[in-house]
């Protein structure tokens, strides 16, 4: 079993937002796969007052120390997590693991939801959700023709929609 690389006390296992994560009850921190990362940041099962609370009664200060990596040894690097959440991760890249401080997880996905990018994608879902059965069988009629992997001809079609969208609004009083 891994143990934690700040405190070095053995990681429980337990499932974060629906994954399987490593934790460590003693510093709070979490050790996840880099690709486990990008789809936790992207669950909007917790609210963002649950992801608050969770962000501000398990923060911890940012490990400034080099840490190893709990399952080959070697050093991790230290990645900056843009604004809003600001802060380092460790990241292995042999292992592809990352580590989280304490509060950290709930501050990445807090910072999607926060995004453009994920209020959209929130209202999508919630879009889906309300979705009689026969609209959503038009819906994924209507995705069925849409040209599949030529990008330069949806990237087209945004183009001209975007330029009707333009002259549709200079053109209104």
């Amino acid at each position: 079993m891994f143990r934690c690389p700040v405190c070095d006390v053995e990681f429980q296992r337990l499932e974060y937002e629906g994954f399987p994560v490593l934790r460590c009850h003693a510093c709070l921190g979490y050790l996840i796969s880099r690709n486990r990362m990008e789809s936790v940041r992207r669950v909007q099962a917790t609210s963002v007052s649950q992801l608050q609370d969770e962000a501000l009664a398990e923060k911890r200060d940012d490990t400034n120390d080099p840490l190893k990596c709990p399952r080959c040894r070697g050093a991790m690097r230290k990645e900056f997590i843009e604004e809003p959440a600001s802060f380092f991760i460790d990241t292995c890249r042999a292992c592809e693991l990352v580590w989280f401080d304490g509060g950290e997880l709930a501050r990445l996905q807090l910072s999607y939801e926060i995004s453009p990018k994920g209020r959209e994608a929130a209202e999508y879902q919630r879009r889906m959700r309300e979705m009689t059965v026969e609209q959503r069988e038009q819906f994924e009629r209507n995705l069925a023709l849409l040209p599949k992997g030529d990008a330069s001809v949806l990237s087209g079609f945004g183009a001209t929609l975007l330029e009707s969208l333009l002259r549709f609004f200079h053109a209104s009083p």
